[in-house]
C-alpha cells in the first residue's frame, strides 16, 4: 500500500490541522484535526480506499475497463467509487437508502454513476446490491464485508491506513511522542478498524476511541455483546455516513481488542463540533465539516464537557499534557444542514 501511494506523488496528503485554542478550552495539551474535506479533490476520505482497491483489482485483471462496479452508500463511499470507476474506464451503480440526502445523491451522479434508490435503509441497500450484482455480474466495491466477501473490504481498509502514514512521514509535522488518543468515526467499522490496527502495530500506547450516533450504535452494542449484533429502531440522525444498523463482521472482530472506548453521542454533540470548526477560536484553522465528519470531535467534546463522562475521560488519562487527534472524515456534504447548524449562535 505504501508503495502504491509513493508511486503517485500527485495524490497529496491532507493536513493535520492544529487547534490550540480549542485544545486549551477542553483542557488538553494539543489537539489536531485530520482534515479529509479536500481528499484528492473530493469531500471525504473514502477515495483513499476506493482508489486503492479498484487499481489493485485492475492490476490483477480482476477488474477490466468496461466492467460495471457497484456499491451501497450513504454518500461518500458511493462518490469515491464512482470517481475511481470513471478514472478506470468502468461504469458505476450506487445503491442508496430512499431518504439519503439529495445533495449526496447528486454528488454521486455528478461522477457519472447511476444512483438507485431502495425502499429501506443502507443495510437494505447492501442486500439489494448483492442480489443485483449476482444477477448481472457487477463487481462489488463495498467497505462492508459479509461471509465470502472479505478481500475487497480489506483492501479498502488498507487504503484508509494511509491517513495515519501521512502524519508519521518526514516533513508531515510528525513528532515524538505520538498522540495519546485518536477519536474515530464508527459506522460499519472499516475506518475504525484501519485506524485501530495501524495504532496497534505502530503506536500501541495510543488510545483509540470509537464515536457513533446513539440511534445507530451498532459497534457499541456489538462490543457489549462480544460479537456482531444489529440495532433496531429508527435511524434518526444527521450523521448520515454513520447511519447503519449492522457492523462489518471481519472489521469488528479485528478492531474489538484494539479500541479502548466505544462512544455513542446525540446529534447535538456533532453539531457543536461542526459549529466549533466553522467558527474557530482565535488562532485555530477553520474547517467546514459535515455531521459525520465532525462526529469524532463531537465525541471528544462530550467527553470533556459532559460531567457524566468524567470517569471515562479519567480512564483514558486525558488532561493538560495530552495530545489528541480527531479524524474529520468529510466536508460539508449536505450544504443545507451545514448552513443551518453553523448559522446558529
Amino acid at each position: 500500500m505504501r508503495a502504491f501511494f509513493a508511486a503517485r506523488p500527485e495524490l497529496e496528503p491532507t493536513p493535520a490541522r492544529a487547534l490550540p485554542g480549542l485544545a486549551a478550552r477542553l483542557g488538553l495539551g494539543e489537539l489536531r484535526a485530520k482534515d479529509e474535506s479536500g481528499r484528492f479533490g473530493l469531500n471525504a476520505f473514502k477515495l483513499l480506499g476506493a482508489r486503492f482497491a479498484i487499481e489493485t483489482l485492475l492490476a490483477g485483471a480482476e477488474l477490466r475497463p468496461g466492467d460495471t462496479v457497484a456499491c451501497a452508500s450513504e454518500g461518500n463511499h458511493g462518490r469515491a467509487v464512482a470517481r475511481a470507476a470513471r478514472e478506470a474506464g468502468c461504469a458505476a451503480r450506487v445503491y442508496m437508502a430512499h431518504d439519503a440526502a439529495p445533495a449526496r445523491a447528486a454528488a454521486i451522479a455528478s461522477e457519472g454513476a447511476e444512483v438507485i434508490r431502495v425502499d429501506g435503509s443502507y443495510d437494505d441497500a447492501v442486500r439489494i446490491l448483492q442480489s443485483d450484482a449476482a444477477a448481472h455480474g457487477f463487481v462489488i466495491i463495498s467497505d462492508t464485508a459479509w461471509p465470502g466477501y472479505e478481500r475487497i473490504p480489506f483492501l479498502i481498509m488498507l487504503g484508509y491506513t494511509r491517513m495515519l502514514d501521512e502524519i508519521r512521514e518526514p516533513g508531515a509535522g510528525n513528532r515524538e511522542p505520538w498522540f495519546d488518543a485518536v477519536f474515530v468515526q464508527g459506522g460499519v467499522g472499516g475506518l475504525l478498524c484501519a485506524m485501530a490496527s495501524w495504532c496497534a502495530f505502530h503506536r500501541p500506547e495510543c488510545k483509540v476511541i470509537s464515536v457513533e450516533p446513539t440511534g445507530a450504535a451498532c459497534l457499541q452494542a456489538s462490543a457489549r455483546a462480544g460479537h456482531p449484533v444489529a440495532v433496531t429502531g429508527p435511524l434518526n440522525t444527521t450523521m448520515a455516513g454513520l447511519r447503519n444498523r449492522e457492523v462489518s463482521p471481519p472489521a469488528f472482530m479485528s478492531l474489538l481488542p484494539n479500541v479502548d472506548l466505544f462512544m455513542a453521542i446525540d446529534d447535538q454533540w456533532a453539531h457543536q463540533a461542526m459549529h466549533a470548526l466553522a467558527h474557530p477560536v482565535t488562532g485555530d484553522g477553520r474547517i467546514a465539516a459535515g455531521a459525520s465528519g465532525a462526529a469524532a470531535l463531537g465525541g471528544l467534546l462530550a467527553l470533556c464537557r459532559d460531567a457524566s463522562m468524567t470517569p471515562f475521560k479519567q480512564q483514558l488519562g486525558l488532561g493538560p499534557a495530552s495530545r489528541v487527534l480527531a479524524i474529520v472524515s468529510e466536508g460539508a456534504t449536505d450544504p443545507e444542514l451545514w448552513t443551518a447548524v453553523t448559522a446558529r449562535r
